[in-house]
């Protein structure tokens, strides 16, 4: 029987989640990787009429999309296409709110899902109910930060959060009857995550072998299995509406990312195999991950037959296998780090210096969560934004050196069409009634002093603490002149 205080505690740190993720909804706007955006929203542009390139593009930067390639999936895109038309028939014009309210439900969707992950395995992972377990979970930085994404990433990870939840509950509690209809929901819920990101097969697959190992059952596997395979044909089947043909998707993403001949996956560099314990530790929260590297190791030496150890440790050893490497892919293992953290605490025994370490541990935490929750995470993204709003389609608008609307030299159509022309600012244009946009600050600080400045990116205060910030061209400036 539970008692007050912890049900109290519990509700206190959900709705503390809770508030994180809906600012993360609402300030943590743009994309962390140019795939979140280019091959998830410009495809959905596409189908809006906004972006004409995506298929077939000449430059190349789309080749993914072109008609003899076909090897991303259409499933995501078209979700958004079909949502941001609802909200089109509405009168909803705004290309920033059509993403604010896409962000706002996958945050909502993804809140819901660690929640149900915290439930099913924190008895697992620790015995205290302590504030420290519970506090490092519910305000992980990470959390928050993946589910304002419209990446594949975070869809994909929570679909597969949900179904190995349900799926660990229904094979695992004596006190739980299996309900086959709701291990096929979740076997299906599992299958659509390969469909959004197939990638996730090197997570889905270890826990296959794990069933098949520890709960071999002649009515459960063929279940499972069916699951899997309705929801990759319900991918191909969305990928046969948009192309107007068949094209086996999934082997499509084999023979252009890892087959010798035609595979490009290595072309994009090739980093050695133990990329993802240096580079988690390095990005991802340094100190916190520092301890989630041990104990996450600690955890796969004391629980070798836990269906966790299963999927994080064979996750890791197969992507670690390829070449090109991307901190993104550890994604589907960093989403288990509070718990691992937890874990390790749990069984540090030197309390004085466990609590020194805990302090350490909460500080890093808290303050890539404040970067994540208060600053968009794609600097040119807030750019769109203040010019959405503040400047009609009839001023001139100038850039410096980098035109902000190009991101990697592609365009983002879903926004920039609906923003004024920007052209380059020249000598032989007179500087009076145009805004100028630059991230240079040297050329920023030779502008006529009746040039006022009216957005960065980041507030001034911060970068003039150090002028070596300012030559990174990391700050946006955006410049009325009168």
């Amino acid at each position: 029987m539970l008692n007050n205080k912890y049900i109290n505690r519990s509700f206190l740190y959900i709705f503390l989640c809770f508030c994180l993720h809906i600012m993360a909804s609402y300030f943590s706007f743009g994309f962390y990787s140019d795939d979140e955006h280019f091959q998830i929203l410009e495809p959905a542009a596409y189908l809006l009429g906004l972006n004409d390139i995506v298929i077939e593009d000449i430059t190349g930067y789309y080749w993914e999309w072109r008609l003899h390639i076909r090897m991303r999936p259409w499933l995501q895109p078209y979700i958004y296409f079909h949502f941001i038309s609802f909200l089109r028939y509405f009168g909803i014009e705004d290309p920033f709110t059509w993403t604010l309210i896409i962000r706002l439900i996958s945050s909502l969707f993804g809140f819901v899902s660690i929640t149900y992950l915290f439930f099913t395995f924190k008895s697992i992972f620790f015995k205290q109910n302590s504030h420290f377990n519970f506090f490092i979970f519910f305000s992980f930085w990470f959390y928050p930060f993946l589910h304002a994404r419209t990446s594949a990433e975070n869809l994909s990870i929570t679909l597969f959060i949900f179904s190995f939840c349900i799926l660990y509950k229904q094979l695992q509690s004596k006190k739980i009857k299996l309900n086959y209809f709701l291990f096929f929901i979740a076997s299906f819920l599992m299958g659509l995550s390969m469909v959004v990101k197939f990638n996730l097969v090197f997570t889905t697959i270890p826990f296959f072998i794990w069933m098949v190992i520890f709960k071999f059952n002649f009515f459960r596997i063929p279940i499972y299995g069916i699951g899997i395979l309705l929801a990759l044909s319900l991918g191909l089947f969305i990928d046969y509406i948009n192309w107007g043909n068949f094209k086996n998707t999934y082997l499509q993403f084999y023979k252009y990312n890892l087959d010798d001949t035609l595979g490009r996956l290595n072309d994009y560099g090739i980093e050695p195999w133990w990329y993802f314990f240096t580079e988690t530790i390095a990005q991802l929260a340094p100190i916190l991950s520092i301890f989630f590297i041990i104990g996450v190791l600690i955890f796969w030496s004391k629980n070798p037959n836990n269906p966790v150890t299963w999927i994080t440790f064979l996750t890791v050893l197969f992507i670690s296998m390829f070449g090109h490497k991307e901190i993104r892919y550890i994604f589907p293992v960093y989403i288990f780090a509070p718990l691992f953290v937890s874990y390790f605490f749990e069984r540090f025994n030197y309390k004085y210096f466990s609590n020194i370490l805990k302090i350490f541990v909460i500080i890093s935490n808290l303050l890539f969560l404040s970067i994540t929750l208060f600053f968009p995470a794609n600097s040119k993204v807030g750019v769109y934004k203040y010019i959405f709003n503040n400047i009609d389609n009839e001023s001139k608008i100038y850039y410096l050196e980098n035109n902000p609307y190009l991101i990697n030299n592609m365009e983002p159509f879903i926004y920039t069409k609906f923003l004024p022309v920007i052209n380059k600012l020249d000598d032989t244009i007179d500087k009076k009634n145009i805004w100028i946009v630059s991230n240079k600050f040297n050329l920023i600080k030779e502008l006529p002093k009746d040039c006022l400045l009216k957005y960065t990116t980041y507030p001034q205060l911060i970068f003039n603490l150090n002028n070596n910030w300012k030559r990174l061209n990391l700050n946006w400036y955006i410049l009325y002149c009168k």
